[in-house]
């Protein structure tokens, strides 16, 4: 047991509190105490104190769209809209890489997260060819929380009941083998693989039969929606309907339900979203990077659709960094709705905490600094010229922090992150590998 003192904590609990002069008491995995620094240690006489002084408590960032195995890639998408995106880097990269690369890749991205202050991420489109086991080895070892989202394609012949269910039955054994491995880091959720675009095959029996598995499994389903003006469109033209009708037609939408993107969503569609309970996670740098549209963030949120945000990943955002996410997607319905307060720091930073583990239904575990739940907190040192003087701690943290202000990281009571340094790994030598196996994935992919 141990306690973080002298500290401002933004708890981000039911009243949003932030206390200051405050300690945050930790005994195991757990919170056992946040108040002010004088009661805590009154009541936990003794114990060993951290000296947090400067510090500023966060919960850990939750990034719910982060393609972890893609930072080899990093720069070769710039300029590239979705389907040459797609055919040209993703696809070879998939068909040429072996698993032991997927690793390193995600190890890379993994690091990167951890030093930017994120303590759990979903990978939407995890391959099924990866080894799991040397996956979750890895996820053990940093400490970060991860769900994988295992991509669940339908058998390819005609669609049938009894062939629908033997393909997600098959999923799903697969991921019960992971799920709750490495000391419980590890949750393995559907990564639904739905029609988005000519040649993509209609599968009814299948997304049903995915819907049962994962309420049988009792986890979640993510995949891309709605994303593209392209896949928009395709839903329309060749279902007759918007897309949020054939997700709620299919059984892919609910409470359990992540959706990754919704940039072409009409109003209506919103309404689907929030009457359903489901949940979305906005990417807004790699939206903007790659030109694929605009969220109407503040409309949804007015609908109280559960909304999330996420990087994307190395390859179309070219990084892990919630920080940069929470700012821009202030600036951006700022500037779109021509208001300066269309959207606040104190929303970009519920989005990017308790909103994400709302999203992967976790919030009684996630999410806030607060007695019972995982100690899961990211100390930030605001003692930076780019972070002085202090006026309003949310202003500073959404559009003046940046991942050098991260000083310390803690998961469920463990600290992975120590002065700006990840204790799980030798970053020095991932690094060194990425690079050569970066430079010979280049030839192969870019240069065949």
């Amino acid at each position: 047991m141990y306690l973080l003192d002298n500290l401002t904590a933004v708890t981000m609990d039911a009243e949003r509190r932030i206390l200051r002069d405050a300690a945050i008491a930790i005994d195991g995995p757990e919170i056992v105490a946040v108040d002010e620094s004088s009661a805590v240690k009154k009541r936990f006489p003794g114990t060993e104190i951290v000296d947090a002084t400067g510090m500023t408590a966060i919960p850990g960032l939750i990034d719910t769209h982060a393609h972890a195995d893609q930072s080899l890639l990093r720069g070769l998408g710039d300029g590239m809209h979705w389907i040459p995106f797609i055919d040209d880097v993703v696809e070879p990269y998939l068909a040429k890489r072996d698993p032991a690369i997927g690793v390193l890749a995600n190890t890379l991205s993994m690091i990167e997260m951890l030093r930017s202050g994120t303590t759990c991420f979903v990978s939407p489109n995890v391959d099924p060819r990866d080894d799991y086991a040397l996956l979750a080895d890895a996820i053990g070892k940093l400490g970060i929380r991860a769900v994988l989202g295992r991509y669940t394609m339908p058998d390819a012949r005609p669609d049938s009941v009894s062939k629908a269910r033997n393909a997600a039955k098959s999923a799903s054994r697969i991921m019960r083998d992971w799920h709750g491995s490495a000391d419980g880091l590890v949750s393995m959720w559907f990564g639904l693989h739905v029609p988005r675009r000519a040649g993509d095959t209609d599968h009814p029996h299948f997304y049903e039969a995915v819907a049962n598995e994962a309420a049988a499994l009792g986890v979640g389903i993510t995949y891309h929606f709605c994303s593209e003006i392209e896949d928009a469109d395709y839903i329309v033209e060749h279902y007759g309907m918007r897309p949020a009708e054939w997700s709620r037609d299919n059984h892919a939408l609910g409470d359990n339900v992540l959706l990754i993107n919704g940039c072409q969503m009409t109003d209506p569609e919103i309404g689907i979203l929030a009457d359903s309970g489901t949940h979305l996670a906005h990417s807004p740098v790699a939206n903007m990077k790659m030109a694929t549209g605009i969220l109407p963030l503040t409309r949804v949120l007015a609908t109280n659709v559960n909304v999330s945000l996420g990087t994307d990943g190395a390859l179309n955002n070219n990084s892990y960094d919630m920080f940069a996410e929470m700012k821009t997607a202030v600036l951006l319905q700022n500037a779109i709705n021509r208001s300066a307060s269309a959207m606040t720091a104190a929303t970009a930073l519920e989005m990017a905490t308790i909103n994400g583990a709302k999203a992967i239904g976790r919030r009684d575990q996630l999410g806030s600094i607060e007695l019972g739940k995982q100690a899961d907190i990211v100390l930030l040192d605001m003692r930076q010229a780019f972070t002085a003087p202090v006026h309003d701690v949310l202003s500073n943290i959404v559009f003046a922090a940046n991942r050098s202000t991260v000083d310390t990281v803690i998961i469920a009571g463990r600290k992975v992150v120590e002065r700006g340094v990840v204790t799980g790994v030798d970053e020095a030598s991932v690094i060194d590998e990425a690079k050569t196996r970066a430079d010979e994935l280049r030839k192969l992919i870019i240069e065949r």
